[in-house]
């Protein structure tokens, strides 16, 4: 099983961390570094095809970065299958969950401090998150040029196509494991049943000849068996039908300290000082998914800095005001504000949506966690693009700064989530 070090927490981004995305990876079985015939095809499609020097399949952990398929057709006797996490450009796509497309990176903010950008390996990228059907993004299919160069829609779209047959690859992998796993189930079923039958039979023959207090031990004894066979059988009715659908408890955080360890692993990883955090020194505790927050703000973190100019910083600011908006008019006087600044930063309307959606499933308290996003509303108001999810509001523009708002209400009481 993957493990997370302890006090390492700062040199990844949290979202990495997601414990069902850690069990997908295990449960690949593409962590030992041998990597796979059928991904090393699509690597070598990815290259052909798009025109580039190197492709990669990639898995990416806590630790590193694992290359499950690879081709480099510049440097073909490096047959190395990982990297460090710190040489990772592919955890952005992976912790946003969306395409990362650089056409110079030595003029992306996100990437230009990266150790594998300053000595040359790469100078334009492009990678597609590679999606378990869970939901899970376990790395990505990516091209990788030394020259900076454009990527043309059509490359891209071909890199998308390629990443779905990956993502195949992958899944069959994952059944493999999963038939294992129902086969396991299956044998401690088939343990079980004869015991509790005997059970019955033996407490039937005692109720059909006379009552007497063997009949109450008997009939204990089949309800202590009949209870493992009911577990076992659910046990084998989830795996049959794939994941159950993951419910992610909505629990009491604070909110500074999950913005704080998201902040230090952002400019940890990206080796950036251009992302500031203006927080006071009192605990915002609030209900939420943590998960969930924690994807939110390293999503806009990254957004915000890779579509930035490199003239200012991402700033984000933690308080607390009057509600406005969804919570105005209700029982809360006081409600906790995250407020995210990128005054040089243009991000694209579809991800500003995205991202606005994702702040609200991981706040709201309305939408059961698990479910899927709630699409954000966008509109035009003053020239820019402004997007809102129940209590979060996004605003974007070609000549304005990208501001985004959410507000929870503060929690009172209740033990507090370690994440």
């Amino acid at each position: 099983m993957t493990e997370v070090a302890e006090g390492s927490t700062d040199t990844f981004l949290p979202t990495l961390a997601d414990p069902d995305r850690l069990a997908a990876l295990d449960h690949t079985g593409l962590l030992a570094g041998d990597g796979d015939p059928a991904l090393d095809r699509v690597a070598r499609l990815a290259s052909t095809l798009v025109d580039a020097p190197r492709a990669f399949v990639t898995l990416v952990t806590p630790e590193r970065q694992h290359l499950a398929g690879m081709v480099r057709r510049d440097d073909p006797e490096n047959t190395s299958r990982e990297t460090p996490l710190s040489a990772s450009l592919c955890q952005f796509a992976v912790a946003t969950e969306e395409p990362l497309v650089i056409a110079d990176s030595h003029r992306d903010p996100l990437v230009r401090d990266m150790e594998p950008v300053r000595n040359g390996a790469v100078g334009a990228y492009a990678g597609v998150p590679l999606r378990t059907s869970d939901g899970d993004v376990l790395g990505t299919l990516c091209v990788v040029d030394r020259s900076p160069r454009t990527w043309d829609d059509d490359h891209l779209a071909l890199l998308d196509d390629l990443t779905a047959l990956a993502a195949h690859e992958v899944e069959q992998r994952l059944g493999s494991v999963q038939g294992r796993r129902l086969r396991e189930l299956a044998q401690q079923v088939a343990r079980e049943v004869p015991p509790l039958a005997d059970a019955l039979h033996s407490l039937a023959e005692i109720a059909d000849a006379q009552e007497e207090p063997r009949l109450h031990r008997y009939a204990s004894l089949s309800r202590s068996r009949m209870e493992t066979v009911l577990s076992l059988a659910r046990r084998l009715g989830q795996a049959s039908s794939g994941a159950s659908a993951r419910q992610r408890p909505r629990v009491a955080v604070d909110l500074r300290a999950v913005a704080e360890r998201c902040v230090r692993s952002a400019r940890a990883v990206t080796g950036t000082d251009a992302i500031r955090l203006d927080v006071g020194p009192e605990p915002l505790l609030v209900t939420c998914d943590p998960s969930g927050l924690e994807r939110s703000i390293t999503h806009v973190v990254v957004t915000a800095l890779h579509h930035s100019g490199g003239g200012a910083p991402v700033e984000l600011a933690l308080g607390r005001s009057r509600p406005v908006g969804a919570h105005a008019g209700g029982r809360h006087a006081t409600v906790a504000t995250l407020t995210v600044t990128a005054r040089d930063s243009r991000v694209p309307t579809g991800e500003l949506a995205r991202i606005v959606s994702r702040f609200h499933e991981a706040t709201c308290d309305e939408t059961p966690s698990g479910q899927p996003e709630v699409p954000a509303t966008i509109r035009i108001a003053g020239g820019a693009v402004v997007a809102e999810s129940g209590s979060v509001h996004g605003r974007a523009s070609t000549e304005g700064p990208l501001v985004l708002r959410t507000q929870w209400p503060l929690t009172s009481g209740g033990a507090v989530s370690a994440r």
